[in-house]
């Protein structure tokens, strides 16, 4: 009040009066409206990426659909991000001209925000440019699983994309962690949602088993879940035995491969190892009761 009641003994009442109902009213109104217009665009970016999310999973085979969709939504991200930070510069240039500064005021005001940004938003302006890169060359969007990193101490990080803007991606790990991390500093990255992914499944085997046998079992396993009405439709190649892989002192190792939508191996492996764990163990089941025959039809050969 104080301050109030100075500026209008020296300049008149009559003058703080029409700068109160005048300037004062815009000023309150451009932050107003720039705060109603940031959060205007903001409801309107999280409805489009909504409805992205939606579609991609009513069509979850559309392998073009999902990577559309996914880099709309970084689109819609970084687009919002650059709305808001223009909004933001327009009402502050705003106030600033209807606070009616002196011009010795405003290059002064003028240098320390260039030796802010000179020095203190090198980052920013590098994490803009990275997050500039990352939408333009598609290298992931929002709804993929990604390994981003190294990041220092913490290693990589592995995650679904929950948001992408110019200057930050956010990651929701496998964990329920959500992880925010510079667009500068993602050096590398795996994109494990585009195209297609490998379903790859060890099985291990007893040396003194029938291979061959089990081999055969294996994949005509793999044909019925080929054929089953719901993971049928998550396979791109229906998985099949490759060979052996390994020669253990104890076990062989038999691989199986196929291929699947993007991010959806793991289902298929968990379906798959559940059946063939069930086929062989029918297997192990007759290999023992054959063997224990076996040996009792020697024993009475023995006695005889």
């Amino acid at each position: 009040m104080n301050a109030i009641a100075l500026l209008a003994a020296n300049t008149g009442k009559d003058a703080v009066s029409n700068w109160l109902r005048t300037d004062l009213v815009v000023i309150i109104m451009s932050i107003s409206g720039g705060h109603v217009l940031m959060r205007l665009v903001a409801f309107l970016a999280d409805q489009q990426i909504i409805q992205v999310k939606s579609r991609n999973k009513l069509d979850a085979s559309d392998l073009s659909a999902l990577t559309t969709g996914a880099h709309r939504a970084a689109v819609l991200g970084a687009l919002r991000w650059g709305i808001n930070f223009c909004v933001i510069a327009v009402v502050i240039t705003s106030v600033l001209l209807r606070l009616s500064l002196p011009s010795s005021a405003l290059v002064f005001l003028g240098s320390i925000a260039g030796a802010g940004l000179g020095f203190g938003a090198q980052q920013m302006v590098g994490d803009v440019i990275a997050g500039l890169y990352i939408i333009a060359e598609r290298q992931f969007g929002v709804g993929d699983v990604v390994r981003l990193g190294p990041l220092g101490i913490i290693g990589w990080v592995e995650g679904r994309v929950e948001e992408v803007t110019l200057r930050v991606t956010k990651i929701r790990t496998f964990d329920g962690d959500l992880v925010s991390i510079a667009n500068g500093v993602l050096r590398h990255n795996v994109n494990m949602s585009r195209d297609w992914s490998r379903v790859l499944v060890t099985v291990p085997l007893p040396r003194e088993s029938d291979i061959e046998d089990a081999i055969t079992r294996i994949d005509a396993v793999c044909a019925q879940l080929g054929a089953d009405s719901k993971i049928g439709p998550l396979l791109i190649e229906v998985p099949s035995v490759t060979g052996v892989d390994d020669l253990g002192a104890e076990n062989v190792e038999v691989r199986v491969a196929g291929r699947s939508l993007p991010v959806q191996q793991w289902k298929v492996e968990r379906e798959l190892r559940r059946r063939i764990a069930s086929e062989l163990r029918e297997m192990y089941i007759e290999f023992k009761v054959t063997e224990k025959t076996t040996e009792r039809v020697n024993e009475v050969g023995e006695t005889r």
